[in-house]
């Protein structure tokens, strides 16, 4: 029966035992628990002055969920910290918010291609009800590469920085910068 078998394996076209098999790697994440697919995060970018605005810090938090060894999807938010307008004048004030979704895809080794899409609201603020006005929300398409390094840490796991390009930039009144630079945080 064993002959049998190797000839027909032979008729289909294989002409020996030592053929390849295709390359096929399992999702190596299926066999987690949700816990150990989700990845929290921070991050943090400072934002140069302009005639507008006075200088500011976001802080963002994320929650990622890896789909695979390659590939991370999330959503996160932003706050933005008013620091004043120079050393003569720190103040801080609330500066905006903002809402992210994002997705990471490994290309090779510790880089990623990553891109998102955010809703960031513009203006400073100081009650809730403020940011009901839709006209100061402006939109953000994201894509980039980051680098993760591991760290030496108890708290942290990995270091991420990000250089990232806003498709929608000019879009924008008072117009913002092109490319963003971030570093964040993984737990």
């Amino acid at each position: 029966q064993l002959n049998t078998l190797k000839r027909r394996f032979e008729e289909f076209g294989a002409s020996n035992s030592n053929e390849e098999m295709p390359d096929f790697k399992p999702n190596e994440q299926k066999t987690k628990s949700l816990k150990d697919r989700l990845v929290v995060g921070t991050n943090f970018q400072t934002t140069s002055t302009r005639t507008y605005f006075p200088v500011t810090t976001d802080f963002g938090l994320s929650l990622g969920y890896k789909l695979n060894n390659k590939s991370i999807i999330g959503f996160g938010g932003a706050y933005k910290l008013g620091l004043g307008t120079g050393f003569n004048n720190i103040s801080l004030t609330h500066q905006g918010i903002g809402f992210r979704s994002f997705i990471d895809w490994k290309i090779k080794g510790n880089f990623w291609i990553s891109g998102g899409y955010e809703q960031n609201y513009l203006a400073a603020f100081r009650r809730m009800e403020d940011l009901n006005n839709p006209t100061v929300w402006k939109q953000s398409a994201l894509i980039g590469v980051s680098k993760t390094v591991d760290v030496k840490s108890k708290f942290f796991k990995k270091t991420k920085v990000q250089l990232l390009y806003d498709f929608l930039w000019r879009n924008q009144l008072p117009q913002t910068q092109p490319v963003l630079f971030r570093i964040g945080y993984n737990f």
